[in-house]
């Protein structure tokens, strides 16, 4: 797996990792869900783990449906996904805990995982922001859900990880107006080469511009999808494969 940073404190550490593209089986394919060999595809997300020095079997995955709910998860759900996909945690994509060595995980193939810390308060959550996710304001959702853990919003870090990039995401009219309603300042900054009804769209940086509204620290990976990168690409053709999205808190020994 490759990390993406670490967030860290005296006590802890919290590591946001992304997989890639690999030489394995399909590539590296860690989606359950996109009619892949389901042994081969645990085998996948055996592997990553063990780079990373986690246990699959400790983590915890959601059933992801484009909308915008958040499930906090703790210790009961250990395993909850992770080798059954009908196991994950249902019609979620945004996950948020408190809890040690409890991974997060997410599949993506062009949406943005989104990437949440808290560091001073121990928690940690991560979203799945696609067109419909972003519009619907997962970001505020997820807000909204640390806020109830009493946390200030202008205490959560986010970090924006591979995604679609902004040059080759064109969308339609539906999508930009939804994109004016949730936040006219996100469409002047994400959009451009509007030609009819059509234009260029950067989620990166909608999610970007809807977590500032917050006063919340944005970091972005600048990493982007394709066949030719190490993150697959729904729009390339890689309808068949996912690459996952894990954050992790770890106590220092």
């Amino acid at each position: 797996m490759q990390l993406l940073h670490t967030w860290e404190t005296e006590t802890t550490r919290y590591h946001a990792y992304v997989t890639t593209r690999t030489d394995g089986h399909n590539a590296g394919n860690v989606g359950l869900h996109v009619g892949d060999e389901i042994d081969r595809v645990v085998e996948n997300r055996q592997q990553f783990f063990q780079q990373a020095g986690l246990a699959l079997e400790d983590s915890v995955w959601a059933d992801q449906v484009h909308g915008t709910a958040v499930q906090v998860v703790d210790s009961s759900d250990k395993g909850k996904g992770a080798f059954r996909y009908e196991e994950a945690i249902p019609k979620t994509d945004g996950l948020l805990t408190t809890e040690d060595a409890l991974p997060l995980a997410l599949v993506f193939a062009d949406c943005v995982p989104l990437f949440f810390c808290a560091k001073d308060h121990g928690v940690i959550g991560i979203a799945h922001a696609g067109w419909k996710g972003t519009v619907g304001n997962i970001v505020k959702t997820m807000m909204q859900t640390f806020a109830e853990k009493g946390i200030e919003a202008t205490d959560v870090d986010m970090l924006v990880g591979p995604s679609i990039s902004g040059d080759d995401y064109e969308v339609d009219g539906r999508v930009l107006q939804a994109v004016r309603d949730v936040s006219p300042v996100a469409y002047e900054r994400a959009v451009r080469n509007e030609s009819g009804d059509h234009a260029l769209l950067s989620l990166q940086t909608v999610n970007e511009v809807l977590a500032k509204e917050h006063d919340t620290a944005v970091m972005q990976s600048n990493l982007t999808t394709g066949a030719d990168s190490p993150f697959f690409s729904y729009r390339d053709g890689e309808t068949k494969r996912r690459f996952a999205a894990v954050i992790v808190k770890e106590r220092k020994s």
